[in-house]
């Protein structure tokens, strides 16, 4: 417990899956589920999940900081949707017959994934606003621990009445924590991944003690990126230089079972400066 500004994010895609397959699955007598709301669910559960384990963790150590959780929209634009626009597969697995009937019935794009089968595709944009980041800012600055960004934020675009509406597309975390960090004058962003298997396959470890400056970063990613099959190895890379192009002073990566370790400065993947974060009284994002 320090004294330090908190801002916590969080992925959603397992969760957001496993929400379109219980739709799939209740389809005959239930009506399905709009990505957005699936978005919107996931971040009011795992932001509840997040928001009581810091708060008990804040009880046991006598600290009267408040935990605040934020549903948060994504603003993006609507009409960079075209045929280059990069795609992304979601929910559960089809058949041939399945995927080429919901292609008709439901106007969904479908993406073949050899030898398991059909999923649905969906766009992914990146996010224009925040919708929400003067309530963080206020919430963040009062000395609260927030929660907000989960899953990319919830995708929403403005209609030609400029009234907002909630879009089936996927925002990509990464990109959100740097726009959040430029807007909220971030130093320090932690990414605390599952694994360290991707990164270790892409010649890195994020549980390993290894350093590098934004020049050796930006380098590693014009030489080696292309080649890395990982596409959430490519965004967290991608989005330390943004962080550290914008103003942002260190990036870094762990597993969960060594953040301990990282706050201790004793291992982690380290990019920007290599001085102890959580000495300074700085804002700091966790996606």
């Amino acid at each position: 417990v320090s004294d330090n500004k908190v801002v916590v994010m969080h992925g959603n895609k397992p969760q957001v899956g496993f929400v379109l397959f219980r739709s799939e699955l209740a389809s005959h007598i239930l009506h399905t589920i709009p990505l957005d709301v699936c978005g919107a669910d996931t971040q009011g559960a795992t932001g509840y999940m997040l928001s009581q384990a810091i708060m008990n963790v804040l009880s046991r150590e006598k600290s009267h900081r408040k935990v605040m959780c934020m549903i948060t929209q994504a603003l993006v634009d609507a009409s960079k949707m075209n045929t280059e626009t990069q795609m992304r597969a979601i929910g559960p697995w089809f058949d041939r017959e399945k995927a080429e009937l919901y292609r008709q019935t439901r106007g969904w794009l479908i993406a073949e994934e050899p030898g398991r089968g059909y999923r649905r595709a969906v766009p992914t944009l990146p996010p224009i606003e925040i919708l929400e980041m003067e309530g963080m800012r206020c919430l963040v600055e009062l000395g609260n621990v927030v929660i907000a960004g989960g899953g990319g934020g919830i995708p929403v675009a403005r209609n030609t009445r400029g009234e907002l509406e909630g879009l089936e597309v996927v925002v990509e975390t990464e990109q959100v924590a740097c726009m959040m960090g430029e807007k909220l004058g971030v130093k320090t962003l932690l990414m605390v991944v599952e694994r360290d298997d991707k990164f270790l396959l892409s010649g890195l470890s994020a549980e390993a003690s290894v350093h590098m400056s934004l020049e050796q970063l930006d380098e590693f990613i014009t030489n080696r990126v292309p080649y890395i099959n990982s596409r959430s190895v490519q965004g967290k890379l991608k989005a330390a230089s943004q962080f550290l192009h914008q103003g942002g002073k260190q990036v870094v990566v762990t597993t969960l079972r060594k953040l301990p370790d990282a706050i201790a400065n004793q291992n982690g993947l380290w990019f920007g400066s290599h001085e102890p974060f959580m000495l300074e009284p700085s804002a700091q994002i966790k996606p």
